[in-house]
């Protein structure tokens, strides 16, 4: 429900595997047509448009975003060394925030041109495969009793905290189930936050071929928490207020262990972005 967070969850997926960011990063740019072309089927021009769109954004983000990001980093590995405050941790939120809405600003226009050499063919396989995936979401959190969510979004967070801090210990499991009470509390608006999404994307792409589609697209794009006339934006707010504690009050629970696995992984990541921008 918040801001299009498509390159954010990028950026993110770049920081959890194993191999070299380096490596998938030069190899994104093929990635993101490989995906695109599964999603549409696209014909030999529409692929040629879209290698050319994401070459340029790709060539804009190395030159204009790969050395924040390692200044970024190494900011951030600095201060995880010691507990952080709400105050640095938003710091650091807000920072990313913006590093989102540099590549959205550049991202949005390159996609809007970009869809209006999509066929209206392209367009409906894509809604209907989309709106398929959406009902299997919502029919299985229907179905799923609390207890049963609540024991699935442990897990999977557990799992994510091990990855960035090592072993979670049991002094965080209030903090853990703290986060999947409210994972739980958020996840049917936000079922419905993707519904209104798809409906409205419809309903622009009904415009295809006259003068308003281009400028309702972007528009769409770039809706964020305003859709619906803004019955989201509560929920963003307060998701964000309650992230920014949270990961205060986990950061007061690390031990020296943990801090010193969460230093070393941005630390590293931080050393690969730098020699990027060296690379050019």
């Amino acid at each position: 429900m918040t801001r299009m967070k498509a390159w954010g969850v990028g950026v993110l997926c770049l920081l959890l595997v194993g191999c070299s960011t380096r490596l998938i990063y030069y190899w994104l740019d093929w990635a993101i047509v490989w995906q695109l072309d599964d999603y549409f089927s696209l014909s030999r021009e529409q692929k040629s448009a879209l290698d050319s769109e994401v070459r340029g954004l790709m060539q804009w983000h190395r030159r204009a975003e790969i050395p924040t990001y390692g200044a970024q980093l190494t900011a951030l590995s600095r201060d995880v060394a010691s507990p952080m405050s709400p105050t640095q941790v938003d710091k650091h939120l807000s920072a990313l925030e913006g590093d989102l809405d540099r590549v959205i600003a550049d991202a949005i226009p390159r996609t809007v041109r970009l869809a209006t050499l999509l066929t209206d063919q392209q367009f409906a396989k894509f809604l209907g495969d989309r709106r398929k995936k959406l009902a299997d979401k919502q029919a299985s959190f229907k179905r799923s009793s609390r207890d049963e969510e609540l024991k699935d979004f442990t897990e999977k967070m557990n799992k994510r905290l091990e990855f960035w801090i090592g072993s979670v210990k049991p002094a965080q499991a209030p903090l853990v189930a703290r986060w999947v009470e409210w994972q739980y509390e958020l996840y049917g608006p936000w079922l419905d936050y993707q519904q209104h999404w798809w409906d409205e994307l419809e309903q622009v792409i009904k415009l295809k071929g006259t003068p308003q589609f281009e400028a309702r697209l972007g528009t769409l794009l770039t809706s964020g928490d305003s859709l619906m006339g803004g019955r989201y934006t509560g929920y963003t707010a307060q998701s964000r207020q309650r992230t920014v504690q949270w990961l205060s009050d986990l950061s007061q629970t690390l031990d020296l262990s943990q801090r010193a696995h969460l230093y070393g992984l941005l630390k590293g990541y931080a050393n690969d972005f730098l020699a990027m921008a060296r690379a050019g």
